[in-house]
């Protein structure tokens, strides 16, 4: 029997490994199929990216980015910025742009894209500092340096860190010249070296003294002592040679670099002594060698190894004369009494109970023979019921001089003027010289001319502003502003008195050279004369003149003054400052000559270069013609007429100084009532300093100076 095939069952066969069937590509009718199936979505994705592609074209904008430096390297937006080397499309709006260049800072910034169809834009990086190192020339000097006004340290050496850019580079160093540079700092962190070569700000000196070893001080810095060579810095240097028994030396140079000093030797001059010197009276005038040398109580410097021929003179006193010698170096006391030299008057008076006054004081009955010495006196006769009568007299030696008064009464002197006194001999001045009987002051509403033919101009005044703003920063403390009112008319000087003017008064007056330059001609103003002197001459000019006299002396001393006198004066602070402190409108200014902080060429005689070998300070670049005082006039008046307020000589005025004055001021004011010390107004001859030549500047005075004179002044009624 044939045996039947059966089919195994899956669980009873066993397992077999089934491979993939190998991949065969679609058939072109599939492929179209698939493709059918997809096509909508690849078509709108191309139609999406067409639109977007045409929405960014139509709405960027063509930017060109340019950068400084041109090698930098750009990035933008960190996202789609589409470019072709510095040209980029860009939409409007903000985008974000970096920026980066070897040796430069980083830049990041927003850059703001418009809607114009083209931009431009310039990107600028900022270059890294670099390093500066200075080398100088000496090398063994340390100096400071500043870059661009600002200190950076010290050179020579390595300066870090200095901005890029071009920089002003300045070197000081110490007796070397300034040096300062323009110098042009790459930056990026690179290093530059700058070579400084250093130029000498000084000239060599030779130095020599006879007697050696005298210690040398350059502008008050002790150097050493003689023989000495060495170093000055150029610029104006002082020296000044000291040794003990010697007079001091000094000398101004104007040293200029690299241009040798040779001063040879100097000699010195033994040290004078001193003598202190008192009179009894005070105030007797005092000659040393005929030459005047001022008024008691004072201090003479007297050159040693020889004799001197001392007077002394007052008047009305028998002048005494001697020999002085001192050592060098010496210090003496002297103490002189001078004899009154006396002359006889008589008086012849009725009523005969009448009474005598002789300067103030009772002398009993008034007829009667009496001794005075022969200065001026204040003679008074009264009696009860009767008008008082007054004079001056100056009793002449060995001249008896009668008088015969007869007092009116009360009643006759209420009728008619008092008749003049009759005298045995005619009255004479203080000088000795005869007044002139012709003379008469004739006011045109302008000027009036004094007896010695000095004019002085009429003013009817106003209000005075004196002293500084307390926004002016040179100022003084004791430049209170304050105001006056001028309402009394009044006559200034057009000119300062000269020393041939004050002569008439005191024939022996003298003023020392200063410096060799002379002080004393007749047509220099008057100087080294106090104010009691300046006073007395008013008085004198005024008797002369026939005017009431406006100040109280006796024996030389002022007692007081009479306001309500005509007589001549010296000019109140006020009136000097309203003179010289404001214009012929009477607006305020600052000088005599202006506002302007220096006077103008020719303006006045200051303080100028050609003064430099005398005094200190001077005003540079300012030439007036005159080392010393000048005559009188010598320059063009202001618009008032006036001569010399702004310098020539300072001037006494009325006043007693005060420090503080008080800001609320009288009416036509005549200043404190009493003091120590009278105010001297106006710049002189000897100074240049800007705050001295202010109208509001005052000093305080107590004895002459060879730049301090005066010039006069009355009120018109």
């Amino acid at each position: 029997m044939r045996q039947a095939l059966t089919r195994p069952r899956a669980e009873d066969a066993a397992p077999r490994l089934i491979r993939p069937a190998p991949y065969a590509p679609p058939s072109p009718t599939a492929r179209v199929a698939i493709t059918w199936r997809r096509q909508p979505l690849l078509l709108c994705a191309a139609l999406a990216l067409w639109a977007w592609a045409a929405w960014f074209m139509f709405t960027a904008r063509a930017v060109t980015l340019t950068t400084t430096p041109t090698e930098a390297t750009l990035r933008v937006d960190h996202g789609f910025a589409p470019h072709v080397g510095r040209h980029w499309l860009l939409r409007p709006g903000p985008h974000r742009v970096e920026a980066h260049a070897p040796g430069h800072a980083p830049l990041v910034d927003t850059l703001l894209i418009g809607d114009d169809a083209q931009q431009a834009h310039a990107l600028t990086l900022t270059r890294l500092p670099g390093h500066l190192r200075l080398r100088l020339a000496p090398d063994n000097v340390v100096g400071e340096v500043s870059i661009d006004g600002h200190a950076a340290g010290a050179a020579p050496g390595l300066r870090r860190e200095v901005a890029a850019g071009t920089r002003t580079v300045e070197i000081s160093v110490p007796r070397y010249r300034p040096w300062t540079a323009t110098v042009d700092v790459e930056g990026k962190g690179i290093e530059q070296t700058l070579d400084v070569v250093l130029q000498p700000a000084w000239a060599d000196y030779q130095l020599a003294s006879q007697p050696e070893d005298a210690s040398l001080s350059i502008d008050g810095i002790a150097v050493g002592h003689t023989p000495l060579r060495g170093e000055l810095l150029e610029g104006r240097r002082v020296l000044r040679l000291e040794k003990s028994g010697y007079q001091p030396w000094q000398q101004a140079l104007e040293v200029k670099a690299g241009v040798s000093v040779q001063l040879g030797t100097v000699v010195l001059r033994e040290a004078e002594g001193e003598v202190a010197l008192v009179s009894t009276p005070p105030g007797a005038s005092v000659t040393v060698d005929d030459a005047y040398v001022g008024r008691t109580p004072l201090t003479l410097s007297l050159a040693p190894g020889k004799a001197h021929r001392l007077a002394v003179l007052a008047e009305g006193y028998v002048p005494l004369t001697r020999e002085l010698e001192v050592a060098s170096a010496a210090h003496e006391s002297l103490t002189l009494t001078l004899e009154p030299e006396l002359a006889e008057l008589e008086f012849d008076t009725t009523p005969q109970d009448a009474e005598l006054l002789v300067d103030g004081v009772a002398r009993g009955v008034a007829t009667q023979r009496l001794a005075l010495p022969t200065h001026a006196h204040e003679i008074t006769i009264r009696a009860r019921g009767y008008a008082t009568w007054q004079t001056r007299i100056v009793p002449r030696k060995d001249v008896l001089k009668r008088f015969r008064v007869q007092l009116r009464t009360i009643a006759e002197a209420g009728a008619a003027p008092q008749a003049p006194i009759a005298a045995a001999a005619p009255r004479a001045p203080t000088t000795g010289a005869a007044p002139s009987t012709a003379f008469q002051q004739v006011a045109d509403g302008e000027a009036l001319t004094t007896s010695l033919g000095q004019v002085l101009r009429l003013f009817t005044g106003g209000r005075a502003r004196l002293g500084a703003p307390r926004g002016d920063a040179r100022r003084r403390a004791d430049e209170v502003e304050r105001t006056a009112d001028l309402r009394r008319p009044f006559y200034l000087a057009a000119r300062e008195v000269s020393n041939g003017e004050f002569r008439r008064f005191l024939a022996t007056h003298h003023v020392a050279p200063q410096g060799g330059v002379t002080l004393d001609d007749d047509a220099q103003p008057v100087a080294n004369v106090d104010w009691a002197m300046a006073a007395q001459y008013c008085n004198w000019l005024s008797r002369r003149d026939g005017l009431p006299l406006f100040y109280q002396i006796s024996y030389g001393t002022v007692l007081g003054v009479n306001p309500a006198a005509t007589g001549y004066r010296l000019p109140t602070e006020a009136e000097w400052e309203w003179a010289a402190g404001s214009d012929a409108n009477g607006a305020r200014r600052a000088h005599p000559w202006g506002d302007a902080p220096t006077p103008p060429p020719r303006s006045g005689n200051y303080a100028d270069g050609s003064a430099a070998s005398l005094l200190g300070e001077v005003l540079r670049g300012y030439d007036d013609g005159f080392a010393a005082a000048a005559p009188v006039g010598s320059f063009a008046p202001d618009a008032r007429g006036l001569y010399d307020l702004g310098g020539n000589v300072a001037e006494w005025v009325h006043d007693y100084y005060d420090a503080a004055p008080a800001g609320a001021q009288p009416d036509d004011p005549l200043g404190p009532p009493a003091g120590d010390a009278h105010v001297i107004k106006g710049a002189s001859w000897a100074q240049g300093a800007p705050v001295a030549l202010r109208a509001a500047f005052r000093a305080a005075g107590t004895r002459g100076r060879n730049d301090v004179g005066f010039r006069l002044a009355r009120y018109a009624r």
